[in-house]
């Protein structure tokens, strides 16, 4: 039986686990709410950041901390509760997630200090950590190989419909000022959905890896530590203008990573249990598709945030129209989300690649609209272009998940998604501190005092960054082997 539902038995016969259990997709439903809470948390946070800063009184790098530190909590912590997942059950892991994320929304709604609510946001992307491998591992190891693709098209979907929905949401609930809340409205109105994803929870059966292991908790701090050391500094140090000791925490972080990987392998040699298994590393799969990952998520969010800021601040605009500025670009990554699995049926590896090329072609195509006419930003012709984005970012985003993890053995299922999503996530912060520090750098004034030609030079310098990346996506994806051979090759084994 499928190991989302039961525990019981771990040597079902073959024939068995092709088919799986006729229950998962009704379980899939529901291991994904969790998904939609975070990416419904993370937009409509997204879409509210410029009011959010200037209620507070916060500074631009400590808005930008205000995001990259809900990504920041998640990347130190996925790879330690993927493991965790395997060891002590996913559907109780998801239960303390989900409490977790809800509480600290209830609390980041309640707080008027931007430091503590860097700390709530943080603390908030620890609880998301607890949840996030759980769905993706659940997804890996729950469904027969020709069903994978259609289950990760749905999770893409999800994204996509929590990407659209919650920038759309996000900014009609601020703009309406509910009880005169405000922004607080974006923390407030996770607890209801939280607290329902509780209760649904249940319904699911436990789930585990094949067998215990013990915990490398040398390798969980050494990996944390060196995560947080390395990205941290980068929002700090430009708040406080650079001082040494941000270029040395960094270099300490440096050195604690490379620390970790040799312990790892240490680990490995004696036949203990590391907290990654670096076997995975041998496909080539997995280890290009990572690094696509990575380039890929770091103009993403960069992109996102740059262009909330250009719309509040440079042209003016309320929240409302913000997320009208985003409602083509989360419609086109719906909608590619669904059609990814046929693309890649069709095409293989070429549909990411055109999808990799389409993303840079549309933010080039934007820069020049924006320089031709700066206010137009609600004209048909951009709204066009980020609906072609969506649709470009989805044919590479969604189908890289079920890519990238297909090769990881089923027992290190957890540590695989772990890593994928320590990678996607340690992208997001990556890309918002150092496009932020390129957009700051460029804007050359306070964030209110700074013109319109300001901003189009500061957002053309740095969304042209983006789209850079896009074009490093679309290199790394020519190393990364078709998955159609892969598939063709299963069907041929399957047979004889």
């Amino acid at each position: 039986m499928s190991p989302i539902l039961t525990t019981t038995s771990q040597h079902t016969d073959d024939n068995q686990q092709m088919e799986g259990n006729p229950k998962r997709w009704i379980a899939l439903v529901i291991v994904l709410l969790p998904t939609l809470l975070i990416s419904l948390n993370t937009y409509m946070i997204q879409v509210a950041l410029p009011l959010m800063q200037q209620s507070l009184n916060a500074s631009f790098a400590e808005a930008q901390i205000i995001v990259t530190g809900f990504s920041l909590g998640l990347a130190v912590a996925l790879i330690i509760s993927g493991k965790l997942g395997d060891i002590f059950g996913r559907k109780r892991l998801l239960l303390i997630g989900v409490s977790g994320f809800t509480i600290m929304a209830m609390l980041g709604g309640l707080t008027s200090d931007p430091s503590l609510l860097i700390a709530i946001r943080i603390v908030q992307g620890l609880a998301a950590a607890l949840i996030q491998p759980q769905v993706l591992s659940t997804m890996q190891v729950s469904f027969p190989p020709r069903e994978k693709a259609i289950a990760f098209s749905i999770y893409g979907a999800i994204i996509g419909f929590g990407f659209a929905f919650g920038l759309i949401f996000g900014g009609l609930i601020v703009n309406w000022n509910l009880f005169d809340l405000g922004w607080r409205m974006v923390f407030f109105v996770n607890v209801p959905f939280g607290m329902l994803v509780l209760m649904l929870l249940p319904i699911i059966s436990e789930s585990r890896g094949e067998k215990k292991q013990p915990i490398d908790w040398i390798g969980a701090l050494l990996l944390i530590s060196g995560l947080f050391l390395l990205v941290y500094p980068l929002s700090e140090g430009q708040r406080q203008g650079w001082p040494v000791w941000v270029w040395f925490c960094m270099l300490i972080g440096f050195g604690v990573l490379v620390t970790f990987v040799a312990f790892e392998c240490y680990k490995k040699r004696r036949n203990a249990f590391p907290l990654v298994n670096l076997v995975v590393f041998r496909h080539a799969s997995f280890r290009v598709g990572l690094l696509a990952v990575l380039v890929v998520y770091l103009g993403m969010f960069a992109f996102f945030f740059l262009l909330s800021y250009y719309v509040q601040y440079g042209l003016h605009k309320d929240v409302q129209t913000t997320s009208m500025v985003f409602l083509p670009l989360g419609v086109g990554f719906f909608l590619s989300s669904l059609l990814s699995s046929r693309f890649v049926e069709k095409w293989g590896i070429g549909s990411l690649k055109l999808g990799s090329i389409g993303m840079a072609i549309c933010i080039s195509l934007l820069i020049g609209s924006i320089l031709y006419d700066a206010r137009a930003m609600l004209n048909y012709r951009n709204l066009l272009l980020l609906w072609m984005y969506g649709f470009s970012l989805g044919m590479v985003t969604t189908p890289l998940a079920n890519i990238v993890l297909s090769t990881v053995p089923k027992k290190d299922a957890g540590s695989g998604s772990g890593l994928f999503t320590t990678c996607m996530y340690l992208a997001n912060s990556l890309g918002v501190a150092l496009i932020g520090i390129v957009f700051s750098g460029v804007l050359g004034h306070v964030l209110v005092e700074a013109e319109l030609s300001d901003y189009v030079r500061a957002f053309s310098v740095s969304v042209g960054a983006c789209g850079g990346l896009a074009l490093a996506t679309f290199v790394c994806l020519c190393f990364l082997p078709d998955p159609r051979r892969k598939s063709r090759m299963t069907k041929v084994k399957h047979t004889l």
